[in-house]
């Protein structure tokens, strides 16, 4: 593979994430509206909420054979045409029933996307840039996660929300025609994968920890993502438009990190990175918890991210090393556990309440540091074993 081809290759995984950080983070953006437009109360507001990852697990879970078995092209197309449909949808529908099958539909797209753009950076990477290139497609995920609750912030008093998720959907569409003229790698099993060598995978200990990993990452970001601004807003009083702000605040701090973590990881260990990042982003946690203050909320918030911005880098990167011959379902098992993690925490902060919601948080930075570093241990145990 050549420089010229690899980089169109990468360009296209950014442009895939970009979108799915768009799809990720417009229920966060919109919530308020559709809460107002149905009268949703906070339990019912969670379950619509939960539909997003819902559908986000079933495209994680799909996309890896579908990869290792046909290749990447056909299915990076027809994803981001059905993440468009369901932006479409989400914008013109009336009908609340309506609205769930496109947030539903939006999701699996957004999942399908996700999981390809990951495996893809990964594919088009060697050991030495995996992580680093990871993170610099991370830095794409918070560009387009950026997007979507600035411009609402700005327009939402002059435009209402049905043109500027339509709007993204017409940007989206446009990057078929980008793909159509990529060559992506080749399928790696065109003929399937044993079963055998796919059970036993997925019995590994490094897979399992790693994927309960990104279990409580997923669900820490995916709460974070729909319900901060409601948090800021309805407990601590802050106004609207700063409420607002908190969500683009805590992905400029998940970019800012990335940027920085696309250098660190080439020249500091990932266990070291992963676990600071964790106390950053506890640190902010306890602001926005413990402070009203709307600057020290948001202070809080950037923390948050800056915390948050290691974790999916640093563990896809051990996962596509480690499974390079099936790199498609590896990711796609770490990617389904991952958003299995995203929904049922989502649901547990629409069960316990609006004022559980930073708490549920440090539990999920607890779990993230006692996973990893478990693994940790055991993979310099094996190390240890095999000299």
């Amino acid at each position: 593979m050549n420089l010229k081809s690899n980089s169109y290759i990468l360009a296209a995984s950014f442009a895939g994430m970009a979108f799915f950080g768009m799809a990720f983070v417009v229920m966060g953006a919109v919530l308020p509206s559709l809460s107002a437009k149905f009268s949703l109360d906070t339990a019912a507001a969670s379950t619509l909420t939960g539909l997003l990852p819902l559908g986000i697990m079933l495209g994680a879970l799909l996309f890896g054979p579908i990869i290792d078995r046909f290749g990447y092209k056909a299915l990076i197309i027809i994803s981001t045409l059905i993440v468009v449909a369901g932006l479409e949808m989400l914008a013109y529908f009336g009908n609340l029933q309506l609205i769930r099958l496109s947030i539903f539909i939006l999701g699996f797209g957004g999942g399908l996307l996700n999981g390809l753009s990951n495996a893809l950076t990964s594919d088009a990477s060697n050991d030495h840039n995996r992580s680093s290139n990871l993170s610099i497609l991370g830095i794409f995920y918070c560009l387009g996660a950026i997007s979507i609750p600035t411009v609402f912030a700005y327009l939402s008093k002059s435009i209402t929300y049905n043109y500027i998720v339509s709007g993204a959907g017409a940007i989206m569409a446009l990057s078929v025609i980008f793909y159509a003229f990529v060559t992506f790698p080749a399928a790696k099993a065109k003929a399937g994968i044993p079963r055998q060598k796919i059970l036993k995978m997925f019995t590994e200990p490094t897979l399992l920890l790693m994927s309960f990993t990104l279990f409580f990452q997923s669900g820490m970001e995916g709460i974070t993502s729909s319900w901060i601004p409601s948090f800021m807003e309805n407990v601590h009083s802050i106004d609207k438009e700063n409420a607002m702000m908190a969500l683009s605040i805590s992905v400029i701090g998940i970019g800012v990190g990335r940027v920085f973590l696309s250098y660190i990881l080439k020249h500091q260990s990932a266990n070291k990175v992963l676990l600071f990042s964790m106390i950053i982003a506890m640190i902010g946690t306890y602001m926005i918890t413990y402070f009203s203050d709307a600057t020290l909320s948001l202070a809080g918030a950037f923390l948050m991210g800056l915390g948050y911005s290691s974790s999916f880098p640093v563990i896809l990167g051990i996962i596509g090393e480690k499974y390079k011959e099936m790199s498609g379902t590896a990711f796609s098992f770490a990617l389904t556990i991952a958003l299995f993690g995203n929904t049922l925490i989502n649901l547990a902060v629409g069960a316990t309440g609006l004022h559980i919601f930073p708490y549920i948080v440090m539990i999920c930075i607890v779990a993230i540091t006692i996973l990893f570093s478990a693994n940790a241990i055991l993979t310099n145990k094996n190390r240890k074993q095999s000299l």
